[in-house]
């Protein structure tokens, strides 16, 4: 039988052992719940992306001249489809023949107008060493009218723009008084391309000109002047 006094003991001191241990659990308790969790094994550190670096965007500067060579005041004839032509030149502060540049032609989206191939209201069309673009292959709407063609021209950082004057109309009347005896040379379609081939302008000049019975062994020489017509001369 268990000794009396150990009996006793157990009385006296196990509600007390008790007590230290339930009072210790919730000490243990109340740490766990403060402590923050403890984070995952850390991975290799990764520097942070970085974004492209991009050069400095030079400042936009005013400084293209763009000059209207055929085309402006000119009468597209809707009866015949023949466009008048549409020529500009580029240059620089300096007078210098722009090579390479971005020439836009855009026509109005709406009203007496034209349309590049496609039905498209514009087209880039770039420079070529004496700095002219022509705008080709266009028509017009076939509504009678007034209206304006936008042209915008960059390079680089240097842009420019004008705008160029047309007309649509139902068929042109007295050509020969509004251009002289040589507006039937600017309605032919291969003058328009010869305008700014060089070469085969002095080609079609001398064969256009050798019909009509001219005995010179050297071709005319074409002057095209800003928003006004062409003329023809002597070498």
């Amino acid at each position: 039988m268990p000794n009396p006094r150990c009996r006793r003991l157990r009385r006296r001191w196990l509600p007390q052992a008790l007590a230290v241990l339930l009072v210790v659990a919730q000490i243990q308790a109340a740490e766990q719940v403060a402590a923050p969790p403890q984070a995952p094994a850390q991975q290799a550190a990764t520097p942070p992306a970085t974004p492209p670096q991009t050069p400095a965007q030079l400042p936009v500067e005013q400084s293209l001249k763009v000059r209207v060579l055929a085309g402006n005041g000119e009468m597209n004839d809707l009866e015949k489809h023949v466009m008048a032509p549409l020529v500009v030149q580029v240059v620089d502060q300096n007078e210098r023949p722009m090579d390479g540049a971005d020439v836009v032609f855009r026509f109005p989206i709406s009203g007496p107008s034209a349309t590049f191939p496609g039905g498209k209201a514009s087209v880039t069309v770039r420079t070529n060493g004496t700095g002219q673009a022509p705008a080709l292959n266009w028509m017009a709407n076939g509504q009678v009218g007034a209206f304006e063609v936008h042209v915008n021209a960059t390079y680089g950082n240097q842009v420019g723009e004008t705008t160029v004057s047309m007309s649509n109309v139902a068929h042109i009347v007295n050509q020969g008084k509004r251009a002289g005896s040589h507006e039937s040379l600017w309605s032919h379609r291969w003058f328009k391309v010869a305008v700014i081939g060089g070469a085969a302008l002095a080609v079609g000049l001398g064969v256009y000109f050798g019909t009509r019975g001219g005995g010179s062994k050297s071709g005319p020489t074409v002057t095209i002047s800003p928003g006004g017509t062409p003329g023809v001369g002597a070498p």
